[in-house]
């Protein structure tokens, strides 16, 4: 008799099988990788109804002044109390992506799997700048720290997560683990880039954001233009950005493309193709969990140039698909960089370098193999 593939609830807001733009297109992505990894994903929804949700985030707003509504616990209530509880009939785990703060209002009898990218205490001062009050910081850090604790697996996309949930909330570090994003484009579009770089001619190096301070547009621009002083032909283009500031706007060495939908088939195909004609991927960014854009960079074969920040260490290998330069670097420091390895022996092996790290471990079929292995070393295979 044939054994019963294994069932986890997958619980989340948003459709896991049908939306493709949830957390950058992560959780649709995730549930195809559980999938691949050889188990049945049941979609288990925890959406509060229209009028409950907009009263607990004025509650939060007003009491806390909460940066993320899944740092409140009033509204990690309500969304476990929002789901059907027949629901959880026949899951024998279940997964949670994102809000920790869920955990201890479900069935205390299931398993729970608990996914994200980074950890409260790291987000502090890191993203949230904003001078925020003791007790908003206390009410994020119990709210995290009950989904934490109360999780059989803690994964998270990389080690600089991994290590503060052992550090700062005493996990068992047997039961914590590292398994990285893989890129939230379909497998048929990623063919890698074949544009080889010729000496003289233009380089043509993506920014791809959407928070232009955060990602470092202004370096990225400066680095462009320093590149061009220099001597080094070189066009920035600019994906992500709805809107240009003013004093960039009109500048020959950029491109800007504006924001694109993943959702919409032609701006989607734009997106594809921006990486199809990219010689360099530059993302100064300031703060960064993880980067699935590196993982979409690797996946073409577009040597990365960027900050040594937050989680990027998992994701940009110094050497072997790009580099990553110390958070003090000026927009000189990266056009130098960028000029040592403007010659073709460098770029190829960069290039090389970033398909064989896709493959082996920042693409979704990476994670299905480690979320297979995590989950039989627990016997929960």
């Amino acid at each position: 008799m044939e054994n019963r593939k294994k069932v986890i609830g997958y619980v989340s807001e948003k459709n896991p099988f049908t939306d493709r733009k949830a957390w950058s297109g992560t959780i649709f992505k995730i549930r195809e990788g559980i999938e691949n990894a050889g188990y049945e994903v049941k979609w288990i929804c925890s959406h509060p109804n229209g009028v409950a949700k907009f009263l607990c985030r004025c509650i939060s707003k007003l009491l806390y002044r909460h940066i993320k509504i899944n740092y409140s616990l009033l509204y990690c209530r309500l969304s476990a109390f929002s789901i059907n509880k027949d629901d959880y009939k026949g899951c024998d785990y279940l997964f949670i992506p994102c809000n920790g703060g869920l955990l201890p209002y479900l069935p205390k009898d299931l398993p729970k799997i608990y996914y994200t990218d980074t950890t409260h205490p790291l987000m502090v001062g890191y993203y949230w700048k904003k001078n925020l009050s003791r007790r908003t910081i206390r009410h994020g850090e119990e709210c995290e720290r009950a989904g934490v604790n109360c999780a059989a697996l803690n994964l998270r996309s990389s080690r600089w997560a991994a290590d503060s949930v052992v550090n700062d909330y005493g996990c068992d570090p047997k039961k914590t683990y590292v398994i990285k994003f893989g890129a939230n484009i379909d497998d048929h579009d990623l063919v890698p880039n074949t544009l080889k770089y010729v000496s003289g001619e233009t380089v043509n190096i993506l920014f791809s954001g959407v928070e232009w301070k955060r990602k470092g547009g202004d370096i990225a621009v400066e680095t462009v233009r320093l590149l061009n002083e220099q001597g080094v032909k070189a066009q920035l283009v600019i994906a992500g950005i709805r809107t240009l500031p003013q004093q960039y706007e009109g500048l020959p060495y950029i491109n800007h493309v504006g924001f694109l939908n993943k959702n919409n088939p032609e701006q989607y195909r734009r997106y594809v193709k921006l990486w199809q004609e990219a010689n360099l991927f530059l993302l100064p960014t300031q703060a960064e969990c993880a980067g699935i854009v590196y993982c979409e960079a690797s996946a073409y074969g577009v040597p990365i140039f960027t900050y040594d920040t937050g989680g990027i260490g998992d994701y940009v290998v110094d050497g072997v698909n790009g580099y990553k330069l110390p958070p003090t670097a000026t927009a000189a420091d990266f056009a130098a960089c960028i000029k040592r390895n403007l010659d073709t022996s460098s770029l190829q092996a960069l290039h090389e370098g970033c398909l064989s790290l896709y493959k082996d471990k920042l693409s979704w079929s990476a994670w299905s193999r480690r979320f297979r292995e995590i989950m039989e070393e627990n016997g929960m295979g």
